[in-house]
């Protein structure tokens, strides 16, 4: 229903509680459930709430190192641009043209972003910039 409804925190935070309850009685399911929160709360921003899902896991003998993406915040300015730029579906010699900076640059802010926000390919940077879209990052206007 949250998924359906555009409700990706609820969703998170109903694993959450539903990985509590299943902890005693079925630790596989509620690992599994644990988590998919700590994923989803990552990927969202939400810090608090992941730090709870990744304290239920440690609780079950799971390790749970938050590796996930943290916001955008570590970004700097010229790599929430390219990112914005990504979003935009922009491949990287667009982007070099549009920033006047050179492909290879390019490649080293794409390889920083997806490492900062501890992502593991364009499509999952390209989902996080339409995630934070209009939000906190814009990309630069055309001169």
């Amino acid at each position: 229903m949250f998924t359906r409804l555009g409700m990706p925190l609820e969703l998170a935070r109903t694993r959450l509680q539903l990985g509590g309850a299943l902890a005693h009685h079925d630790p596989p399911a509620a690992t599994a459930e644990l988590r998919r929160a700590l994923k989803a709360f990552e990927g969202l921003g939400a810090a608090r709430e992941a730090n709870e899902a990744a304290g239920m896991l440690r609780e079950l003998g799971i390790a749970a190192a938050r590796s996930g993406p943290k916001g955008l915040t570590p970004l700097s300015t010229r790599e929430r641009e390219v990112l914005a730029l990504l979003g935009e579906g922009l491949s990287n010699p667009e982007i070099a043209d549009r920033l006047y900076i050179s492909r290879r640059t390019v490649e080293h802010h794409v390889a920083r972003t997806l490492d900062k926000l501890g992502l593991h390919s364009r499509g999952e940077a390209i989902a996080q910039a339409v995630r934070y879209s209009g939000e906190t990052i814009t990309a630069p206007c055309e001169p």
